[in-house]
């Protein structure tokens, strides 16, 4: 019958644990422990006798009664093994392991039964990995969840990890390849938090590299970005967008079917455009038959005439208000023809705006603003804009890394193992980072970004 490996790394059920240390040598088959202190013990509680790893490693739990007392903890159950004098002792969260194939990342998960029954396995303390041969299933690929067998609690599930192993451009394709061409192993020392964490270091040191600023593998095109909205005049630009704090990683931006392209200018530019226009915001709810309406700040509006409210969405239109007096500090008095769906708080309102299909936009702060707001004409239609992306931390092996060239994280992943073994070790003699360094700088040497560069020049 064939059978598949499945490898389950231990070390991050004892990340951030409380140790504590054996007082006096403890024989096999004892029913308590000796420790230098108990502070932190408690019934009820999952123990690793010994350091995870290690031969005679063991897991054990707490009395369901007996509390800790002076410098006893009460076990559950007789141990299995002898433990010396000084050995660590951990409490950690969970003691099982419960398996689930799936057929793809996205698929339905169904417990391994066959030999396993409820799909539990122990966590085997003796090993950095725990073992299990499946028998079950040869295609697809697995999940697992911790469990506390106390409690009954359960983890959230692991990554998705394939039979087949992970494909050559994951995280764990690049850490596994890391590893296996130094004959290194995940351990206590060398985790696979450390390796992320160097990975995502090694990536941030390119990304950094004094003459790039955009990667060419990371730009994103006809990304909608949002609705033209009556009276609206900015967007919120993408989460993702390489410093979004200006325009100089937004390569275009097109409005409607006609996919025209708006000139992108400064801010001083785009202020040009809204000379004479007096704008603020709702503050308060505005329904139809209101005689006031409270605005934010009413200084900059005339002492009487017309104000324009924006909408909210795409199926809303202008709504054009009169008023007979202005307070100029906050309210507009004698109002008169307010729609009938009335109007949110914090609603944009305008006097004196040119409403329809700006030509101009500017990035500030994370927002697009156009040179003006839209009229209801423009309602709904699509606003398009091509962007680099920026970096984005890696988390898990199942990851993909967007480098094209991500074997180069190979022998950076190798130093920097090297490195936390050896702390006297020199990097500028280590070949690993020597290859590193030649690799990085190729990267960015050869980078094309392959998009025409084009001058526009604002007259005064």
């Amino acid at each position: 019958m064939s059978q598949i490996k499945l490898q389950i790394d231990n070390n991050d059920i004892v990340q951030d644990v409380n140790v504590g240390y054996l007082s006096t040598d403890s024989t096999s088959a004892s029913g308590s422990i000796l420790l230098d202190s108990i502070a932190e013990f408690a019934i009820n509680q999952i123990l690793i006798l010994g350091k995870l790893g290690q031969e005679k490693s063991e897991i054990i739990k707490t009395h369901t009664a007996t509390a800790p007392s002076g410098s006893t903890v009460t076990l559950n159950s007789n141990t299995l093994y002898a433990h010396n004098r000084g050995e660590e002792i951990s409490i950690v969260k969970w003691d099982q392991y419960e398996l689930s194939n799936a057929p793809t990342a996205t698929g339905s998960k169904t417990l391994l039964t066959t030999t396993l029954g409820s799909g539990l396995i122990a966590i085997d303390p003796t090993r950095n990995e725990t073992l299990y041969y499946d028998t079950e299933y040869s295609s697809g690929g697995y999940f697992i969840r911790k469990k506390n067998s106390i409690t009954g609690v359960f983890s959230d599930y692991s990554d998705y990890m394939p039979y087949s192993g992970h494909v050559s451009n994951s995280v764990g394709g690049v850490i596994q390849s890391a590893l296996t061409t130094l004959n290194e192993t995940i351990d206590t020392v060398i985790t696979k938090d450390f390796l992320i964490e160097a990975l995502n270091e090694g990536r941030a040191d390119l990304d950094n590299g004094l003459t790039v600023e955009k990667w060419s593998f990371r730009t994103v095109f006809d990304y909608n970005a949002g609705q033209a909205i009556p009276g609206q005049n900015k967007i919120t630009l993408p989460a993702n967008m390489r410093e979004s704090a200006t325009f100089k990683n937004l390569l275009s931006l097109r409005i409607g079917k006609d996919q025209l392209p708006l000139v992108k200018v400064d801010k001083r530019a785009l202020n040009r455009w809204y000379q004479g226009i007096a704008k603020t915001t709702l503050n308060g709810v505005v329904t139809t038959g209101d005689p006031t309406i409270v605005l934010t700040s009413s200084g900059d509006f005339d002492d009487s005439g017309n104000i324009v409210i924006a909408g909210e969405s795409v199926t809303d239109t202008l709504d054009t208000v009169a008023y007979t007096s202005n307070n100029l500090s906050t309210t507009l008095s004698g109002v008169t023809d307010i729609q009938a769906a009335g109007h949110s708080t914090g609603m944009l309102v305008w006097q004196g705006a040119s409403f329809g299909k700006p030509l101009e936009y500017t990035v500030d702060n994370g927002e697009i603003i156009f040179s003006q707001p839209f009229d209801d004409d423009s309602a709904g239609e699509n606003i398009w804009i091509d962007y680099y992306k920026e970096r984005e931390d890696i988390d898990s092996d199942a990851d993909l890394l967007d480098e094209p060239n991500y074997k180069m994280y190979v022998p950076y992943l190798r130093f920097r193992m090297k490195e936390l073994r050896d702390t006297s070790m020199k990097k500028e003699d280590d070949n690993d980072y020597k290859s590193w360094i030649e690799k990085r700088d190729a990267a960015i040497k050869k980078e094309y970004i392959a998009q025409d560069i084009r001058l526009t020049i604002d007259l005064p």
